[in-house]
């Protein structure tokens, strides 16, 4: 099979689930490329994520709707999608979402669009943006591609969006990393929150409750992005900038807690990627997380500062509440999120479409 992935934008958790999909096909003997934007992400900034054999294809996308550059993007993909004659194309996100649903249909190639969170959840633009992301949603719904939600929650947030919807969560290839290791007993709270900061991750409330936790509280941001100025400024949370991801993981292996403020998501590779190391979570009660994270068994969901620092003082008071939760994090991983599971039923979507 010749499979084309296409993705506006890549940083942070949109890597690590393409990456996933991606190995697990080049294993599986298929002919794998992906579109990328130069403009959005450098080519060092994601190549290690990615089998050597693959190959890259730059089109410059905007994430802003940008008119005339967007009608080029489109021209652009669907003449190369026509000489090219993949057997599918597999979208990843809203803005190559539309774009490449618009080429996909022009050219005749199926299509499967992966929201990893829809545009029209976000809370950092105002009501009437977001009345026009539903719309070009809604619009795009009638192409006929096959949209693939990441969680059940955000396939509930789509339930007016016609056409075809289904879900296929987010996974983890457990092989890929490092096996969880006993912690050791220790003052305070080693806690650390993963992933780009921007306003999708609200850094402003993560500030709040590092500020307002106990002085032997350690905070570390595994990550960086357009907020890090500000989180970097307030000077209670520690920020690394982006790491090789052996790092990332021996950081995240090192840590006691995970946090997870975000202000809207698909599903959080980076609440996977924790669980699985055995961490407990806590994070913000919004669509994703709180399809991962149960209540006092594998963490604690909040809506507000209080909330969040209430869990956050249970796992501080206790290393056997840590581990227990850790333990029962990483059994739902291996249960219900695992890839090796989760590429068949990718595999049987593709082969559908395509009629193998």
């Amino acid at each position: 099979m010749h499979i084309i992935h296409f993705c506006g934008a890549l940083k942070g958790g949109p890597i690590s689930a393409i990456a996933e999909w991606i190995h697990q096909q080049v294993a599986a003997g298929w002919q794998v490329a992906l579109v990328y934007s130069p403009a959005r992400d450098p080519v060092e900034t994601f190549r290690d994520y990615l089998p050597a054999e693959i190959e890259l294809i730059p089109l410059d996308v905007h994430r802003d709707i940008d008119p005339a550059s967007d009608v080029a993007a489109i021209r652009r993909l669907t003449k190369w999608l026509k000489h090219r004659k993949p057997d599918i194309i597999h979208l990843h996100s809203s803005k190559a979402g539309a774009i490449g649903r618009i080429a996909a249909r022009f050219a005749g190639i199926p299509a499967i669009y992966s929201t990893h969170a829809v545009a029209f959840l976000r809370t950092d633009v105002s009501l009437p943006t977001r009345a026009m992301f539903f719309a070009v949603e809604w619009l795009l719904g009638l192409v006929g591609t096959v949209t693939v939600a990441c969680s059940a929650s955000e396939l509930a947030a789509m339930r007016l969006i016609p056409g075809r919807k289904m879900v296929i969560p987010n996974g983890i290839d457990l092989t890929s990393l490092p096996q969880p290791t006993p912690r050791q007993d220790h003052e305070g709270l080693n806690i650390v929150l993963c992933g780009r900061i921007t306003a999708q991750k609200n850094p402003e409330l993560a500030c709040a409750i590092a500020e307002a936790s106990p002085p032997d509280w350690r905070w570390t941001w595994l990550g960086g992005g357009d907020l890090e100025d500000s989180v970097r400024v307030r000077g209670r949370i520690s920020v690394t900038g982006w790491l090789p991801r052996s790092e990332a993981m021996a950081r995240l292996t090192a840590a006691d807690v995970a946090v997870h403020t975000s202000n809207w998501e698909g599903m959080p590779i980076a609440i996977l990627e924790a669980m699985a190391m055995g961490l407990p979570v806590v994070a913000t009660d919004v669509v994703g997380n709180r399809d991962l994270v149960i209540q006092k068994k594998t963490g604690f969901i909040g809506r507000s500062k209080s909330e969040l620092l209430e869990g956050l003082r249970a796992l501080a008071a206790s290393t056997a509440l840590r581990r227990e939760m850790g333990t029962a994090a990483r059994l739902r991983v291996i249960t219900e999120f695992n890839q090796e599971d989760l590429a068949r039923r990718w595999a049987a979507l593709y082969a559908r479409l395509v009629k193998y």
